[in-house]
């Protein structure tokens, strides 16, 4: 089953929350909460009106957990630091030691502001939603997570496992919970198209590392899998067909970049063709921030075949 409007309830302790471009996810333990994903900005008021609604109060949260250093993913935790007072804000060192500059503290926030935006002019959000400027240029972590180590609440009602899962980013962290199969994969199998039924593979920092994340988390078997974009699903047979999707799209897409650089076809020439098709699927930001993105994408498809992305 495929949900892509929040709030929605996917399992018993876990709820879709945010908006669909944007989901937040809150595991609702027998006394407290934890909310995976740090969203855009506009995500922090909206999912302090979402908890209203469902009569959840705002001390129940207790942590917040930061996916991966990305504009799109961190923030709103300045103000969920606000509505959740007594919440200690996880994250990888990579993505602390990111999170800590004020040079890509002050970029995010010129990509934050694009995105709340692109979500006014799209009605996902409404005036109110509009975050407020930061008071200082870094979002602060109280603990840093690595591979092996556990995300769960004081109760013991929910344990998620931290699993590395690089390929997206060199901070990108994915959470398993083995009991109830829940998995908290972010953009580890890049960004989701669910009208379209296709994916923009989004392997920024490393073709093999990304498809080797992807295989790891399919192998897990899980019954639900939350997305960081558009969706998420539900189901074994559903979450197992995702993945076959998923990585058969990303090897399509690198073939694709090895094949035209081999015909003759420029990287830059190329970077600007796969931008112009990613942009035209989901026009949220302008398009030279695809064709950017895809230029690294090209760089990594030609350096995993030893290629140079000169010609």
């Amino acid at each position: 089953m495929l949900v892509t409007q929040p709030p929605a309830q996917l399992a018993p302790k876990l709820w879709m929350l945010g908006t669909s471009q944007y989901p937040l996810y809150l595991v609702k333990g027998d006394r407290e909460g934890i909310v995976f994903e740090g969203g855009v900005g506009a995500m922090g008021i909206v999912l302090a009106e979402q908890l209203d609604s469902l009569a959840i109060p705002r001390d129940f949260v207790r942590q917040v957990v930061i996916t991966h250093a990305h504009p799109d993913h961190v923030m709103a935790v300045p103000l969920l630091r606000e509505v959740f007072p007594a919440a200690v804000v996880a994250a990888s060192g990579v993505a602390a030691k990111t999170l800590g500059t004020e040079k890509a503290i002050c970029f995010f926030c010129k990509v934050d502001s694009a995105l709340t935006e692109a979500l006014l002019r799209a009605g996902a959000i409404a005036e109110r939603h509009r975050p407020r400027p930061l008071s200082e240029m870094c979002i602060a972590v109280d603990r840093i997570i690595r591979e092996g180590d556990t995300i769960a609440a004081a109760d013991n009602s929910a344990a998620f496992n931290v699993l590395e899962t690089p390929g997206h980013s060199d901070c990108s962290l994915s959470f398993h919970e083995p009991n109830q199969r829940i998995l908290i994969v972010s953009d580890a199998t890049g960004y989701y198209l669910p009208d379209r039924g296709s994916w923009w593979p989004n392997y920024f920092t490393g073709y093999g590392a990304y498809l080797s994340s992807m295989e790891r988390l399919a192998a897990l078997g899980a019954e639900v899998l939350c997305l960081s974009h558009n969706a998420a699903l539900k189901g074994a047979a559903e979450v197992k067909a995702y993945f076959a999707g998923a990585i058969a799209a990303t090897r399509a897409y690198h073939q694709r970049i090895v094949a035209e650089t081999r015909a003759g076809k420029p990287a830059q020439q190329l970077a600007a063709e796969l931008g112009s098709e990613a942009y035209h699927a989901s026009p949220l930001l302008p398009l030279e921030f695809f064709q950017k993105n895809c230029a690294l994408l090209v760089k990594q498809s030609l350096q995993h075949e030893g290629l140079s992305s000169d010609k």
